[in-house]
């Protein structure tokens, strides 16, 4: 089992550095063997680069879904909501985060901070191989991924020098590229997020939302599902059913009825039916197999 993502109330994952000297992390997922099977809506301050080993990735960012093939990849930028799905089966990907430099590192600052603050006009670039200099950024991030796996003595020099190489073909794309692409994740929606999640096992009304953000009923639902691409009652059922799988996997010995009951569900049966729906199993099915995984 890969080391699970650790978010705050707030959506911002808490990266996990093996080297606090040197923060660079590459992960070689395979979504359908992860907790939920796929990367809940997210975001962070570190730079991403993603590169698809084997089948294809949907990415949803803001209003923005991006399909990313095999050979190709995201660079995703600082503080940019996304989601990440796997629309194959044993889809796996190379996901490179690094944290911001400080003012200390002049030439790094420097160059990342131009990529951070273009990040508006540049949220995310996609790489395809139709570009001579995309295919070297892919090639680079392709190469720094199996050097991290491999860890030879010098992995850390090697990875880091295609990293400054990477910087200097985003900044040069940035510097020439004409784009339509804009983000902006309203900070309505952001409001109702935060509350759905710290009242998600209570009983919550679309009037409850609509106060929150001074809208009408119908206008929260049009905002909520341009940003999120599901109305707030889907978002509510799908991040209850997110929570139960973290209840399934960290309290072993709870039944399902308690989890169902805990995570805000009304029954045990209409939870299993959702969790079904979704994951393919029930929920005693996915328990199991994780405890196997694990084993």
């Amino acid at each position: 089992m890969y080391n699970e993502i650790i978010v705050t109330d707030t959506r911002e994952e808490l990266i996990q550095y093996p080297n606090q000297q040197w923060k660079h992390i590459i992960l070689h997922t395979v979504l359908n063997q992860t907790l939920f099977g796929y990367i809940p809506l997210h975001w962070h301050k570190a730079l991403q680069f993603i590169f698809v080993i084997k089948g294809q990735l949907e990415i949803v960012i803001s209003e923005n879904i991006e399909t990313v093939n095999q050979g190709e990849g995201l660079f995703i930028n600082s503080n940019t909501v996304h989601e990440i799905t796997g629309k194959l089966p044993d889809t796996a990907f190379y996901c490179w985060n690094i944290e911001l430099p400080d003012a200390s590192n002049y030439m790094e600052y420097n160059y990342v901070t131009h990529i951070v603050n273009n990040a508006d006009k540049s949220p995310y670039l996609k790489l395809s191989q139709q570009d001579d200099i995309q295919i070297e950024i892919l090639r680079l991030i392709d190469e720094a991924g199996k050097c991290y796996e491999e860890k030879s003595n010098d992995y850390m020099i090697d990875i880091t020098i295609n990293y400054y190489k990477i910087l200097k073909y985003i900044n040069r794309i940035m510097d020439n590229q004409v784009t339509t692409i804009t983000y902006h994740f309203d900070i309505r929606v952001k409001q109702l997020i935060e509350y759905i999640q710290y009242n998600a096992t209570t009983k919550l009304s679309l009037s409850d939302l609509s106060t929150i953000i001074h809208m009408s009923e119908s206008e929260t639902i049009k905002i909520f599902k341009q940003y999120m691409h599901q109305t707030p009652f889907q978002y509510v059922l799908n991040y209850r059913l997110e929570q139960s799988i973290d209840m399934l996997f960290s309290y072993k010995n709870h039944s399902v009825t308690e989890v169902a009951m805990a995570c805000g569900f009304s029954t045990t049966s209409y939870y299993i039916k959702l969790f079904k729906e979704k994951y393919g199993e029930t929920p005693k099915q996915y328990q199991k197999r994780l405890q196997a995984i694990n084993a």
